[in-house]
């Protein structure tokens, strides 16, 4: 698996986040994903937004290992699923358009929920190394 530079990160994340707009919704009361078990889940944030700019601002915080900042774009068994004290060593995590987060001990699939039109991370499949 390759990583990226920090310079094609935020490259990557520039280009990314201009025309990233996912139109789907859940029913209410839908939990959004299939078999997981009910969790508490954040207020939504101030702002609508969408699946891609959710996972954006929760890599960011992964990449600054900053958990209360990851815990406003998700919700807490989803925090809980990565290592928040492992320092990165130049591995920069990223993340695809498949919803797929990319970091150096393996990958997450990423799962969504949606609260009032705007997305947060619901959930983290993850698959470590």
């Amino acid at each position: 698996m390759r990583f990226l530079s920090a310079a094609a990160l935020t490259l990557l994340i520039g280009l990314i986040t201009t025309g990233c707009v996912e139109s789907t919704s859940l029913a209410p009361g839908s939990a959004g994903t299939s078999g997981s078990p009910a969790q508490t889940t954040p207020a939504p944030p101030q702002e609508k937004l969408t699946k891609h700019d959710a996972a954006l601002r929760f890599l960011t915080a992964y990449i600054h290992l900053d958990r209360n900042m990851a815990l406003k774009y998700a919700t807490p068994a989803a925090v809980s699923k990565l290592d928040w004290n492992r320092p990165h060593r130049g591995n920069i995590p990223y993340y695809d358009d498949k919803m797929f987060l990319y970091y150096s001990g393996g990958l997450a699939k990423v799962y969504f929920q949606e609260i009032d039109g705007s997305f947060l991370v619901s959930d983290l499949q993850t698959h470590n190394r």
